[in-house]
Formats: C-alpha cells, sequence, structure tokens
C-alpha cells in the first residue's frame, strides 16, 4: 500500500508539472524540416488572417512565406485595419481565424469573457510605446514621472521641462486602439488621465505622427506611438520629428530587447482554443511559434527580447 501511495503522489506531482509547463509555452514541432508537416496551405484554405497595424509586414512575410506568393500577392489576402479592439472581435465572432496583434484592451477582454470563448496567444515579439515631438523641440528626454504628469494636466508647458516656454500639445490616441491600450497598461495613470482639449484626441496611427510632424503648432506637440510602426513602416516622419528617450534610455531594437528600455510589451500571435489540431489556423499558428517562425519576426526587424546586459 505504502508503494502505490507513493507512486500516486508522484504521478500527481507529474500530472501538476505537465500542465504547469504548457501554460504559455510555444507549441513544439513535430518535424523541425517541415513545421508545417503533410499540410499544404493554398489560397482556399490559407487562415483568415487578421490584427494590428504595426504587424502588417510580419502578416505579409508569413503569408508569402508559407504560400510561395509574393509580398503584393500576400497583402491582398490579409486584412490589418480597424484598431486592434475591432481586431479580437472579429476573431471572437470568427470573421479572422488567426490574428497578430497587440495587448487587447479592457474592452476586448470584456468582449472575450462575455462570448463564453477561449483565445490561445502566444507571444511571438516584443515593441515598445515611444515617446515623439518636433525635432525643433529641445527636449530629448522625458522622465516617467514627467510623462504622468503632462497627461494628468499638471505639467502644461515645456519650459518646466527643459524647454522653451510653449504650451503642450498632448496628444492621445483613440480608446480602442493598439497604442492607447500600451499607454494605459505602461503609464497607468487609470482615472488620472486628462480629457484631451477638442482635436487632440486622434483618431489613426498616422493621424497622431502627421499632427506632431506635420501640422501648424507642431512644434510644440508631444505624442506617442509604436515603436515599429514609426520606424519601419512611417520612418520619413522623423525627417521633422523625434524620438524622445525615457528615463535616459532611447529606445531601440537592443534597449526594448533587452529590457532597459522601461515601455516595452509583447505581441502576440493568436487563435480561438476550439481550433482543432489539424485545422489551417493551429497549423499556422504552430509554424509562427516555431524557430522559422521566430526567424521570420526577426528578419522583418522587429524587436525579440534579449538577455539583459
Amino acid at each position: 500500500m505504502k508503494l502505490k501511495k507513493i507512486i500516486s503522489i508522484v504521478l500527481a506531482l507529474a500530472f501538476i508539472f505537465t500542465l504547469a509547463s504548457c501554460v504559455g509555452k510555444k507549441p513544439e514541432n513535430t518535424d523541425p524540416e517541415n513545421p508545417q508537416g503533410k499540410f499544404t496551405f493554398t489560397k482556399e484554405n490559407y487562415p483568415k488572417m487578421g490584427g494590428s497595424l504595426a504587424n502588417l509586414p510580419l502578416g505579409q512575410a508569413v503569408t508569402a512565406t508559407v504560400l510561395g506568393i509574393s509580398r503584393e500577392e500576400a497583402d491582398s489576402l490579409i486584412t490589418f485595419a480597424g484598431s486592434t479592439t475591432d481586431n479580437y472581435k472579429a476573431i471572437i465572432d470568427g470573421d479572422f481565424d488567426i490574428l497578430l496583434a497587440y495587448e487587447p484592451s479592457e474592452e476586448a477582454k470584456e468582449y472575450i469573457k462575455n462570448s463564453g470563448e477561449e483565445l490561445e496567444m502566444t507571444p511571438i515579439g516584443i515593441d515598445a510605446l515611444v515617446f515623439i515631438c518636433s525635432k525643433d523641440n529641445s527636449v530629448q528626454s522625458l522622465s516617467t514621472d514627467e510623462i504622468k504628469s503632462i497627461y494628468k494636466g499638471e505639467t502644461t508647458n515645456w519650459k518646466d521641462l527643459g524647454g522653451k516656454d510653449a504650451d503642450i500639445i498632448a496628444y492621445q490616441r483613440n480608446p480602442d486602439s493598439g497604442s492607447q491600450t500600451l499607454f494605459d497598461k505602461l503609464i497607468n495613470l487609470g482615472d488620472e488621465l486628462m480629457d484631451p482639449p477638442e482635436g487632440n484626441r486622434i483618431g489613426t496611427m498616422i493621424g497622431l505622427l502627421e499632427a506632431v510632424a506635420e501640422y501648424e503648432n507642431s512644434e510644440n506637440a508631444l505624442g506617442y506611438t509604436v515603436y515599429y510602426y514609426l520606424t519601419n513602416m512611417e520612418s520619413d516622419k522623423l525627417d521633422t520629428a523625434k524620438i524622445l528617450a525615457v528615463d535616459g534610455i532611447a529606445p531601440s531594437n537592443q534597449t526594448i530587447g533587452n529590457g532597459s528600455y522601461p515601455l516595452s510589451n509583447d505581441f502576440y500571435v493568436v487563435i480561438r482554443a476550439s481550433a482543432e489540431k489539424n485545422s489551417p489556423e493551429r497549423i499556422l499558428y504552430n509554424w509562427i511559434c516555431s524557430e522559422q517562425g521566430q526567424q521570420l519576426v526577426v528578419s522583418e526587424n522587429y524587436p525579440v527580447k534579449l538577455v539583459k546586459e
């Protein structure tokens, strides 16, 4: 009896360990030489893919790679539009099978919870919230506390930050956007976030960049976006705007990857947890999480987690 009891305890512990080790673990490949196995993707069976705008280049690369087509042709098969919240709602509703997306907003989390559907999410890269202002602005860095003070409405003049005597025009994004979700999580003002003046809440990522880089009075503007979108997809805006260091650390693939830049966060590949083992979306999900998929993330110049120096 004593031996049976010991065996039962060992088996129970092994089961608990197995469950714990599966949480957040990347799916393994059964065949490293061919992560897709015997499955062949075609345009007809390719999963309906959507996601956050900053993940569009990765979506193009994934689609082009597994289908063996050009990126231009791949672009016509995927949909990276609307807010990040809209995309999470779309996968719950079945309009998408797989997402490449930034963290869901509180609204999206509530929608998922109320749907009764569960999502499976694996982090595949990392990005960062960055703050931008005009190149004509003499301020080079802001502390996290200074950012909080600005967006609480307490600090209102650039002279208090080492700049010239001019009112700060602090732009915000719409609440359901991915960049606003990052702001809410990483700056974490909650109810202390000020209501922006009329016209200072921008509905699109490109609209905010244009407001800071090009509009009248842009020299006094401050805004935020995600690092990859600005530096890889709209880098021409850096002709007239600049990225501010935060707490003395300038964002880069290196500082974001090693965690020394303070405002970084994962992005994900997402499917419905109910997706069957041999479904196209599950197979594609596993491939993106594989070593080959991760190499594609790196080749598209997304930051990935590094050991902090």
